[in-house]
């Protein structure tokens, strides 16, 4: 709604309506990309682990500064270049996110993930900066947040370039008869959108860059950008599906705030909902209304209510390509919200199917 109004105040005073980028400290969860692969939870003494029975982490960027859900400031413990979590402790400045959404550290993308030993021993791994001298039996991994798309806090780089007008074949939707595919991210093997676009024709050519907000109305058409792995289960010839998640206000995490949603009457009266495509080329932070991608697929219109998850469709997965999916307004359906994949998730996302 914020944007709506944003967009309204363009057309009276025929000035520029941005939407700020967001500057307060910005919350997410993260998984391990490699392998292993997995969800990163944090046990009972800081230490931050992939996989295992503990409960998944929480943290918050600030300046460069990381802290989990308790507060605690993380660090990379000097002795060991173990990445923890701990009470008490200076922390460190060095955190920050790649335009990607990869955790950094002094810049560097890479951690090594080793087998946990001793009486915490689950199954799980440690996870250590890329300065860690022996790394014997250890594998490299990177760290993706899953919550707020938020990489310009503190991000080195940012993509300016304008849309691009190539396309890659769009994958064909199949039934969800032929797979099984999962109707949430609980599993912690996920992607969520490492970019988020508004755009209105309102302003067609009027950047509003990553806000980190979708924005879906009558004048606002939001763009997701995922960047699919290459390897499993993502890998050519696996199925993927397109997930929107839509908890109820009251269930969401603290980090991802409260949404605004008018679309009950307007679905009911004017059989609204969202519409979801699949873009022919990639969107970028200098993506408008008007150089935005022709659609490739059109997954048709999706009615939402609060309390639900969605499939918006399943299709062959787009293995080692990003993508960029557009949700749309029908039937004047209204809808702003940040992207969070804490406890109660909400937003868009895509699935790998077994």
């Amino acid at each position: 709604m914020l944007l709506s109004l944003s967009l309204l105040t363009f057309g009276l005073c025929a000035s520029a309506a941005v939407v700020p980028r967001q500057t307060t400290p910005c919350s997410f969860s993260m998984t391990a990309v490699g392998p292993p692969n997995g969800t990163i939870v944090e046990d009972t003494i800081g230490e931050n682990r992939i996989g295992g029975t503990y409960p998944q982490g929480v943290y918050t960027i600030s300046a460069h500064n990381l802290t989990d859900s308790l507060g605690h400031k993380c660090l990379i413990y000097p002795s060991t270049s173990q990445f923890q979590c701990t009470q008490g402790t200076n922390g460190a400045s060095n955190f920050s996110l790649a335009d990607d959404g990869s955790l950094l550290f002094d810049g560097k993308a890479q951690w090594w993930a080793c087998p946990a030993t001793g009486p915490g021993n689950d199954g799980s791994f440690n996870i250590f900066a890329d300065t860690k001298a022996d790394t014997t039996g250890c594998q490299a991994v990177t760290l993706k947040t899953g919550g707020f798309s938020c990489a310009a806090l503190g991000s080195s780089t940012s993509t300016s370039a304008t849309a691009t007008s190539s396309s890659s074949p769009a994958p064909s939707s199949t039934t969800t008869s032929s797979v099984s595919c999962p109707t949430d991210i609980s599993s912690g093997t996920f992607q969520f959108p490492h970019l988020i676009i508004p755009t209105s024709p309102k302003a067609p050519n009027h950047t509003f860059g990553n806000t980190y907000q979708a924005s879906i109305s009558p004048i606002n058409t939001t763009l997701f950008n995922f960047d699919i792995p290459s390897t499993a289960p993502y890998a050519v010839g696996s199925s993927c599906a397109l997930l929107f998640l839509f908890p109820y206000a009251s269930s969401l995490a603290p980090s991802a705030g409260k949404y605004y949603f008018s679309g009950v009457e307007e679905e009911e009266g004017e059989h609204g909902g969202l519409d979801f495509a699949l873009l022919q080329g990639i969107a970028t932070s200098a993506t408008t209304y008007a150089t935005t991608p022709g659609v490739a697929q059109d997954y048709g219109k999706t009615e939402i209510l609060p309390g639900n998850n969605y499939t918006v469709a399943v299709f062959p997965c787009q293995s080692g390509k990003t993508v960029t999916y557009s949700a749309s307004s029908v039937g004047n359906v209204e809808l702003d919200y940040f992207q969070n994949s804490a406890p109660s998730p909400i937003g868009l996302y895509v699935v790998p199917c077994a």
